[in-house]
């Protein structure tokens, strides 16, 4: 099974220092159970990478190329890693059986799926009010450190919603792992405050315009949002957003696009197998793609108008979608939801947002 898979496959997208910082020992079974060990023990790398959870992602990537069924099971367990690391709280999602994208297949088939051509200037556009986030940890007053002694980083996305104002995830600013008592006010409003929000990040080699975060406006763990007020103005336009809630019927065919910075790296956008499967008044559910790191993007519609929040995904097992035989079933804040909720907890912060 995995001892199968050559060691350099496993470590891939691992820096080279730290890979070759690794023990060798001629012996399979034993390398691997040394690997594994490093691997457990650090938490993460300076650059915002979880060993453990690329490992796993590597694992179950050549298990799938191979055919063997244990890949399943290195994907899910790289998805919950990947959730408590990030400290996202799995929504309630819906059994794979009851997707609509599995029961009835009808509906995706024999559809025209291209867009006009002024998408992608649309596209463009939302993209230059998209930026990285950087997130530092405080404990009772103390910035957290790694074991290299560098800063403790949370790594999202965040988004302009109006003039000096961003929205990402509370989970991001939060900078805990799921299952960990949150940030004191305290400390949630310093990690905020000393948070850094670079635009620009288009590419590895990319110049950045970076920001400052002048204070927290406010946030919801509930709906998992928080919006911050930027120190300087960044120049951006406040990305649109869609009146009225997602709304899913029998004959619902919505798709979802997300320009996103996965894993906290250069900039990436999601428009393809990126289909709606679900709706309520708070939440939506989605086929797009997205990683660690995606946390707070905005999901949008083919107009390029803010519909939801990214939060997190799920890994789901036996659902056949647009030719892949498993897939991660992504879920974000209804907007508007967001939206009434500030309103409610913060009318100026609201009014400026609308006023955008």
């Amino acid at each position: 099974m995995i001892d199968d898979v050559p060691r350099q496959a496993l470590l891939r997208g691992l820096p080279a220092g730290f890979r070759s910082a690794l023990t060798r020992d001629p012996t399979p079974l034993v390398q691997l159970t040394l690997d594994l060990t490093k691997l457990n023990d650090v938490e993460r790398l300076a650059d915002g990478i979880v060993p453990i959870i690329l490992y796993l992602q590597n694992a179950g990537e050549q298990l799938s190329l191979r055919s063997m069924p244990e890949a399943e099971f290195f994907k899910k367990l790289a998805n919950e890693i990947s959730n408590r690391a990030g400290g996202a709280a799995v929504a309630q999602l819906p059994a794979p059986s009851a997707l609509p994208e599995v029961t009835r297949r009808e509906v995706i088939v024999g559809r025209d799926d291209t867009v006009d051509f002024d998408f992608l200037n649309r596209a463009l556009a939302t993209g230059r009010s998209i930026a990285r986030i950087l997130v530092p940890r405080f404990v009772n007053g103390s910035q957290a450190k790694l074991a290299s002694g560098e800063p403790w980083l949370a790594r999202g996305t965040a988004w302009v919603i109006g003039t000096k104002l961003v929205i990402t995830n509370h989970h991001v600013i939060n900078a805990r792992s799921d299952g960990e008592e949150d940030a004191s006010d305290a400390d949630l409003k310093r990690q905020a405050e000393q948070s850094t929000v670079e635009f620009d990040f288009d590419r590895p080699e990319a110049a950045k315009t970076t920001c400052g975060v002048e204070s927290l406006i406010h946030a919801s763990k509930s709906l998992d949002y928080a919006v911050l007020r930027l120190a300087t103005d960044p120049g951006r336009l406040a990305i649109g957003v869609h009146p009225e809630p997602v709304r899913m019927t029998a004959t619902s065919y919505i798709a979802v696009n997300i320009i996103q910075h996965p894993r906290g790296e250069a900039k990436r956008v999601a428009f393809r197998n990126n289909l709606v499967t679900a709706a309520d008044s708070e939440l939506i559910r989605y086929f797009t793609d997205t990683d660690f790191g995606s946390s707070g993007s905005p999901v949008c519609d083919d107009n390029w108008r803010v519909v939801a929040l990214h939060r997190g995904a799920k890994y789901a097992s036996g659902v056949s979608y647009q030719g892949k035989e498993t897939a991660f079933v992504n879920f974000g804040s209804q907007i508007q939801a967001v939206l009434a909720d500030l309103r409610a907890g913060n009318p100026d912060a609201y009014k400026d947002i609308s006023g955008a």
